[in-house]
């Protein structure tokens, strides 16, 4: 069956609550949420104030969770990020001190892991070629053109 209907303050809290509790949430994607289930714009305002209240919904901690875990799981890029942050409702300093904090190493290890899967994968002898597929893949994933053309560099691939 359905979703119960939130029709009351203490229902919405209840509910956004323990959501919160098993998983990181933005302050738009909540109430959003509880919009959805039924309750009013206003009482979710109230419901979205009492989580940032009691620090159930952290801006700055979920920016760094969700870097994190993009960079390492997903294998995103920062502009990639960025990008989902700020449609996620993140502020710019949050995001920024988030990007702060990321492991340099680990990020350019992240980015040569898929420079040589893709590289792997392509049958394409011309040059040019290789390089504007590679270029283009690693883009898509959100890395900056300095980065790559510095991979490319340290692979002879100039």
């Amino acid at each position: 069956m359905g979703q119960k209907k939130l029709e009351t303050f203490e229902q919405g809290l209840a509910y956004a609550s323990k959501y919160c509790s098993m998983q990181e949430s933005t302050a738009k994607d909540m109430k959003n949420r509880l919009i959805k289930y039924g309750l009013e714009e206003g009482l979710a305002d109230k419901v979205v104030k009492k989580l940032i209240e009691g620090d159930y919904i952290n801006e700055e901690r979920y920016a760094l969770l969700y870097t994190r875990s993009k960079i390492r799981q997903s294998r995103w890029g920062k502009i990639k990020i960025k990008r989902m942050l700020i449609g996620k409702g993140i502020g710019i300093q949050y995001i920024n001190d988030a990007f702060a904090q990321i492991d340099e190493n680990e990020y350019r290890q992240v980015l040569q892991y898929l420079f040589e899967k893709k590289l792997s994968s392509l049958n394409v002898e011309d040059e040019y070629q290789k390089k504007y597929r590679l270029q283009y893949y690693l883009s898509s994933h959100g890395f900056e053109n300095e980065l790559i053309e510095e991979i490319f560099a340290d692979n002879n691939l100039i």
